[in-house]
């Protein structure tokens, strides 16, 4: 169980980080936005890993969660899985899903209108999933870009005393030198149990004309962890640096209720520098292992800013 507070992680050191762990398969510039389990969670007994290519969602399989073996495609026309085992017998699988081709088209000339929804599907074994149902729609005014298109995604589940709250990213900022969008704010939903509706809240709870980071133009996404005192929000900000150039960097939030967030410290736990991370870090995963007692943070990061030039890489920190 993890019984580590705000300030304990707030205060953990890490290693690792300077060379990815995953590239990208063929035919795709980016394997982004992964979600883990460990392999006392998977009926293998592996670290098992989802990612998104430019043409959905992949399995990774791993013996010691640092060599990573793609199991190939396993849903289509989706990004930035959410992975989960909730109970002794089963796991839950939360993704973006668009229309069909819509992201490897965005190399295209010209902006497209972007549609998308949250889909959730569910498995006893991680190898049969039932039928996936919508559970989060564009459906609020500040979900929506006039010009960009409508958004939902980067979903994050967690279970809060007997229910359901999903923090997930909505509607579109679009990123000048990079040529395509990210996520502009984020929002909460909460249900009873998965079989309910999601009630979404009216407004979001993170907006960058809000943030105290000079530059952020979009919230990207969050990933949630419960503390045994409060919340921990890892979130990878949009900005623009002292020069102009977009960045984006993972900062640790902290919040008593999750639902009110402050910035826990001024400096990213994981912020661009050189080579595979060069202009861009984004969304990660972290994770507490009872079996060792370590912290466990995935994320993706970008080489280069141009759409038709960077390669995105999965890479991993670990708490020493």
């Amino acid at each position: 169980m993890n019984n580590t507070s705000i300030n304990e992680f707030i205060n953990l050191k890490w290693n690792g980080g300077e060379k990815p762990i995953i590239q990208p398969p063929s035919f795709s510039p980016v394997i982004a936005d992964p979600s883990f389990l460990f392999p006392h969670e998977t009926p293998s007994k592996e670290w098992i890993l989802y990612a998104h290519s430019a043409w959905g969602i992949h399995e990774y399989a791993s013996k010691d969660g640092t060599t990573w073996n793609d199991k190939g495609l396993k849903t289509a026309n989706a990004m930035r899985p959410f992975l989960r085992k909730i109970n002794d017998n089963k796991y839950v699988l939360l993704y973006e899903k668009y229309s069909p081709f819509a992201l490897p088209m965005q190399i295209l000339p010209g902006k497209r209108i972007w549609n998308s929804h949250i889909e959730m599907k569910q498995s006893s074994d991680l190898l049969k999933w039932n039928k996936p149902s919508v559970i989060i729609e564009p459906s609020l005014e500040w979900m929506k870009d006039f010009k960009l298109g409508k958004s939902v995604s980067n979903p994050c589940l967690v279970e809060n005393e007997g229910t359901y709250r999903l923090y997930f990213s909505a509607s579109l900022a679009f990123i000048d030198d990079c040529g395509f969008c990210e996520p502009k704010y984020i929002g909460i939903a909460e249900a009873g149990n998965l079989n309910l509706p999601f009630n979404i809240s009216p407004m979001p709870v993170i907006d960058p004309e809000n943030d105290t980071l000079q530059g952020v133009v979009g919230s990207g996404s969050i990933k949630v962890i419960k503390m045994s005192d409060g919340w921990i929000g890892l979130q990878n900000k949009i900005y623009h640096d002292s020069n102009g150039s977009s960045r984006s960097a993972i900062f640790i939030l902290s919040s008593r209720d999750g639902k009110v967030w402050d910035s826990a410290r001024t400096e990213p736990l994981i912020q661009p520098d050189l080579g595979w991370k060069k202009s861009h870090v984004y969304a990660c995963d972290c994770r507490f292992n009872n079996a060792d007692g370590r912290w466990y943070l995935y994320f993706n990061a970008r080489d280069e800013w141009k759409i038709t030039k960077g390669k995105e890489r999965i890479g991993r920190i670990v708490s020493m």
